[in-house]
């Protein structure tokens, strides 16, 4: 069965994700030293960047190749993603200003991601 447009997209917006996370665990294995001066965590920014690019690298080749396990994978890992980034960003970041339009774009997502993976389309996509 040809993959579903909104599987295509999806697949490709968790890419997106997972490459954010690789730069994010390279930047943070480059500027070990600049982020203990700051009083930052790098080993925190290496293994959440890494846990979430092994996760991200997995949910893609399951959308891409549709398997029967990658909208189950994609749920968890989508609704796990947006709850480790509030967390993150509620108890262990300095509060910022912008956080209705954080809080949007996570919403926007979430739907978009949830509406794709019950489509009915993309349910027998991820049968075959």
């Amino acid at each position: 069965m040809k993959r579903p447009a909104s599987v295509t997209l999806l697949a490709l917006l968790v890419l997106t994700v997972t490459a954010w996370n690789a730069l994010r665990l390279g930047a943070a294995i480059a500027s070990w030293q600049v982020l203990i001066e700051y009083g930052a965590k790098p080993l925190y920014l290496v293994l959440s960047g890494a846990f979430w690019q092994i996760i991200g690298i997995t949910v893609f080749i399951g959308l891409w190749w549709g398997k029967v396990w990658a909208r189950k994978a994609a749920f968890l890992a989508a609704a796990g993603y947006a709850a480790w980034y509030w967390f993150d960003r509620l108890v262990l970041q300095t509060p910022r200003a912008n956080w209705p339009f954080a809080l949007a774009v996570t919403l926007v997502l979430l739907v978009f991601t949830f509406a794709t993976l019950f489509y009915r389309s993309s349910k027998g996509y991820f049968k075959s």
